[in-house]
């Protein structure tokens, strides 16, 4: 009897190690594959999910038959605590089921930025009942895959290109037409605004207010550099201003002291 037990043990054990060591055989024959013909994984941690989701079952499968365990009479014997049992699980199965969809249609896929019904991040890696989207704060919101899968996304870049628009107030003693054609030489000289055929560059007319002009400028950047040519465009933008004279109104509060 003892040496059946250690025997069922070591084969318990010798089962997972194998199981992990063709996870990791299999994930990494996909990277070097992919290395190969020059492309990378899109959803490499979904990915590995799901295939060790499938490793991990058949292992269990087999460490079952191990121990020579029978799930039939148990499963039988349920009766009215499978009711019980289904109504629980009711909610995982759904997320599992609409993961697998969102999965297979690539609603959503990793390193994508979106919004969810009003959730805005990073998606890191869908699970098998969520999706893991982390938000640009630090926060990491897990979101059931059936909401993922019945509600409303949406994709900031589904190009490579983005848009930035920067609404810049002139004041009205400076000509319109001198401040739309520094702010286009601006466009033109800053070497991180794409200058693309798909994409447009413009400076158009917003609102009269009660400082001045507001003029906004629209113009298109890579992804990886959005932050960057933010910040360039908004210095030279002030710089070039200066340079021109062109005055940026600001609010002047006047102080009225009373006589006594």
């Amino acid at each position: 009897m003892q040496v059946v037990l250690v025997r069922n043990i070591i084969l318990t054990f010798l089962t997972f190690g194998i199981a992990y060591a063709i996870h990791k055989i299999i994930m990494r024959s996909i990277d070097k594959f992919m290395s190969t013909i020059g492309k990378e994984v899109k959803a490499p941690k979904t990915l590995s999910l799901i295939i060790g989701f499938l490793i991990y079952g058949f292992a269990i499968a087999v460490i079952l038959a191990i121990w020579d365990v029978n799930l039939a009479p148990y499963l039988a014997g349920l009766g009215i605590s499978g009711v019980v049992l289904g109504l629980a699980f009711q909610e995982p199965l759904t997320n599992f089921l609409s993961g697998i969809l969102v999965l297979v249609t690539r609603k959503v896929f990793e390193g994508e930025v979106v919004d969810v019904d009003g959730l805005t991040g990073i998606v890191d890696v869908i699970k098998m009942n969520h999706t893991h989207l982390k938000t640009f704060d630090g926060k990491l919101i897990l979101i059931p895959n059936r909401k993922v899968w019945a509600g409303t996304v949406t994709k900031f870049w589904p190009g490579k290109y983005r848009r930035i628009d920067i609404d810049v107030t002139i004041d009205y003693s400076v000509n319109m037409e001198k401040g739309v054609s520094v702010l286009k030489r601006v466009l033109e000289e800053e070497p991180l605004v794409v200058k693309d055929e798909s994409v447009g560059n413009a400076v158009v007319f917003k609102s009269f207010d009660s400082k001045g002009v507001t003029l906004t400028v629209q113009f298109w950047t890579a992804r990886e550099t959005y932050f960057d040519t933010l910040n360039a465009v908004a210095l030279r933008i002030k710089s070039s201003f200066e340079e021109e004279g062109i005055k940026i109104p600001y609010t002047v509060v006047e102080v009225i002291g009373l006589k006594s």
